[in-house]
């Protein structure tokens, strides 16, 4: 499996969530989305995996904490913790949401000894770095160990005709190889919430 991300891909993706802290003023698009229907779209197909209901939370990336804050939102009551490699982005997830508990981590260079019910994963696979599948097997890997029943993440679709050169984008029928390998055959991929995006599964 592939190591951690190099440091020009931790300086990228930090940079990338600066700047766009300092241009814009609404959490969703400090985090990278359009607009808060776009990314909540996302959420809503997330929370599809099972019933969440008083059930224990791993949000990797977290970011700004808007996965709790919409979680929160639809009456979800459980046990939630957002982890992300940015000390600023967990920063300000305290501040908005400071009952919620926020830690600035690695999964990959430094495990959490715990385990949750169900892990989640939202757009972090869309940067483009030095090796995607690489750094996208080693952390699917790594979260779907540290969940109890399953994880979800979303993954940018390939076949959708325009991409952004700085993105990375998935070709569908790598992607649900990849995901029939990884979950050993247990496994679900969403589409058709929004055009560019797609949804995996993983049930243990």
């Amino acid at each position: 499996m592939a190591g951690p991300l190099t440091p020009c891909d931790k300086l990228y993706i930090r940079l990338f969530y600066l700047l766009r802290s300092w241009k814009y003023d609404l959490p969703e698009n400090k985090a990278g989305w359009r607009s808060r229907r776009n990314q909540e779209l996302r959420f809503q197909v997330l929370t599809g995996i099972g019933d969440l209901q008083n059930q224990s939370l791993l949000d990797l990336g977290c970011g700004l904490g808007c996965f709790y804050g919409y979680l929160k939102g639809q009456g979800w009551q459980g046990e939630y913790t957002g982890i992300d490699i940015l000390d600023f982005m967990v920063r300000r997830a305290r501040a908005r949401f400071p009952e919620a508990r926020f830690e600035e981590g690695d999964i990959l260079r430094d495990p959490p000894r715990e385990k949750w019910d169900y892990v989640f994963v939202n757009g972090v696979f869309n940067h483009k770095v030095k090796d995607n599948w690489g750094w996208l097997e080693s952390m699917v890997g790594r979260a779907f160990a540290l969940a109890r029943k399953g994880m979800a993440f979303t993954l940018l679709r390939r076949e959708t005709g325009w991409m952004d050169p700085d993105l990375f984008y998935a070709d569908f029928g790598d992607f649900e190889r990849k995901v029939r390998l990884w979950s050993g055959g247990k496994y679900k991929i969403v589409t058709g919430y929004l055009p560019e995006d797609m949804a995996a599964y993983l049930h243990h």
